[in-house]
């Protein structure tokens, strides 16, 4: 009788073990991810120099500003864990976001309709021994701003089609909760910094532009 009143509270104890022994395991060397969020970026300021006859003394530079509408964005990747906490991280991202310009006493006009941008970051987890892992990553990679332009042929001159691809940085943070060895959830928040687009060669912003990229996702864990 005295075994059978041992048996409930050890069968108690076992469960709340279990979890942590399954999170003692080494994390799968290989993920694969897919997240969704929000794009939030910052426009800038600069201005254009008018390149048709002006009286004298001629032409003087307008000022211009830019600015982007707030959208969604598709976020996919992977990673390679090599230790328990350092792991190497390869992504592309997709946002619709409209990048608009402004001259003195104008309408805004669109220009770009879409960002796409590819980052190589190295990832860092704070602990990862149970199942809610927090990490913080930082990394480089370069973003593009393109799409049908209603300004590519009024807005002082040509407009290109696409920036071209730009340098970008990011860092962020985050955090999975790893609900079976091989499934995951995955919540962070990133901040992509690059320069402002600069759509023809007469039109020059100045500063850097800051995406900010609120994301939740789900994370497959390979062997």
């Amino acid at each position: 009788m005295r075994s059978v009143r041992i048996i409930p509270p050890l069968i108690s104890l076992l469960l709340l073990v279990f979890p942590w022994a399954c999170a003692q395991d080494p994390p799968a060397r290989l993920e694969v991810f897919l997240e969704g969020g929000g794009s939030f970026l910052t426009g800038g300021s600069g201005s254009y120099q008018l390149t048709f006859p002006c009286p004298p003394p001629g032409c003087s530079p307008v000022a211009v500003t830019s600015s982007f509408s707030k959208a969604a964005r598709l976020f996919t990747g992977a990673r390679l864990r090599f230790t328990r906490h350092d792991a190497l991280e390869a992504s592309y991202s997709y946002s619709p976001n409209h990048f608009s310009l402004q001259g003195a006493g104008l309408a805004a006009l669109s220009v770009y309709n879409r960002v796409d941008l590819i980052s190589f970051n190295y990832v860092r987890y704070l602990w990862a021994k149970t199942s809610f892992q927090p990490f913080v990553t930082g990394g480089v990679g370069a973003n593009r701003f393109s799409g049908p332009s209603s300004a590519s042929a009024g807005f002082y001159g040509y407009v290109n089609a696409d920036n071209g691809w730009q340098f970008a940085w990011n860092f962020g943070g985050g955090a999975d909760l790893v609900l079976q060895r091989h499934f995951a959830l995955r919540l962070e928040l990133r901040d992509y910094l690059t320069g402002q687009p600069k759509p023809n060669s007469i039109i020059g912003l100045t500063g850097t532009s800051h995406n900010i990229v609120p994301s939740a996702g789900i994370v497959f864990r390979f062997k």
